[in-house]
């Protein structure tokens, strides 16, 4: 496990700055033109990746390198494409502030929903709830957040969490590492639930997991199950004798195993 504090340098020989994907918690070391490196910015477990480049404009060769800290952090830090939870607390005319719960408020824009216009533009009320994607996070710069995909150009589930008369909602809060664990596709913790009952669901990174049932035993089943999942680490152990790389590497699959729960423990949970 190789652990870097704020300030230390990660060295990225023969890697240049378009073929780096960085992550939380590491910025490119500025004023260094001799060769590309990395620098820590908060402390925590250094991750590594590595993946084929996409596009035309890269050779097949093209390996993209995938950096990031993963820390113990209770405070979520704004990250840009990050999918998060927030909670409107002001109405604008151009722009709701909403909290992301960490430091700073974020700005919506009334445009940054699929179909927005001047004149057909979101209601959205005071306390309500909304599930969106971080467009910029400047240290300088209040965090500005959209409903709308930077790719497709369309909501994809993106939007207004609204409650049903006919079932119910609840936000669940949950640890910074177990958010990001749950929005791993291979992750089957969430999809082992759906085989006891229906439900709708949207993770935010920020730490937030809001929920829809048909009953408010399964909401708070689903609470119960999300608070036994937090207890879950990775089942990666440490190995001094690996190389610090090959170390950094494997963080990917001890994150992959967080908060997994087997079928019996998810079944004692769930109410009969």
């Amino acid at each position: 496990m190789v652990v870097v504090l704020p300030g230390d340098v990660i060295p990225q020989p023969g890697a240049s700055a378009s073929d780096l994907k960085l992550g939380p918690g590491v910025l490119i070391t500025p004023g260094n033109d001799k060769e590309t490196s990395l620098t820590a910015i908060r402390g925590g477990d250094l991750g590594h990746v590595e993946t084929a480049a996409r596009g035309k404009a890269k050779k097949e060769s093209a390996t993209l390198h995938g950096w990031w800290v993963d820390g113990e952090s209770r405070r979520y830090v704004p990250v840009a494409d990050d999918l998060v939870i927030g909670q409107v607390t002001n109405r604008g005319v151009e722009s709701y502030s909403v909290t992301l719960f960490s430091a700073h408020s974020a700005s919506l824009p009334v445009l940054a929903f699929e179909g927005a216009t001047r004149r057909n533009r979101p209601n959205l009320e005071v306390g309500g709830l909304v599930y969106a994607r971080v467009v910029s996070a400047e240290p300088w710069a209040e965090p500005e957040i959209s409903c709308i995909d930077a790719v497709t150009g369309k909501a994809e589930g993106m939007g207004e969490l609204k409650s049903d008369e006919n079932g119910t909602t609840m936000l669940w809060p949950v640890s910074l590492g177990l958010a990001h664990a749950l929005n791993r596709p291979k992750h089957s913790l969430l999809s082992q639930v759906a085989a006891h009952f229906p439900f709708e669901a949207a993770i935010g990174l920020n730490g937030l997991v809001w929920v829809r049932t048909a009953t408010p035993q399964h909401a708070i089943a689903l609470g119960a199950i999300l608070r036994a999942a937090d207890a879950v680490r990775g089942a990666e152990a440490m190995d001094e004798e690996r190389a610090p790389a090959d170390e950094a590497s494997t963080l990917a699959q001890r994150a992959s195993t967080r908060g997994e729960l087997s079928a019996e423990e998810i079944a004692a949970l769930i109410p009969q």
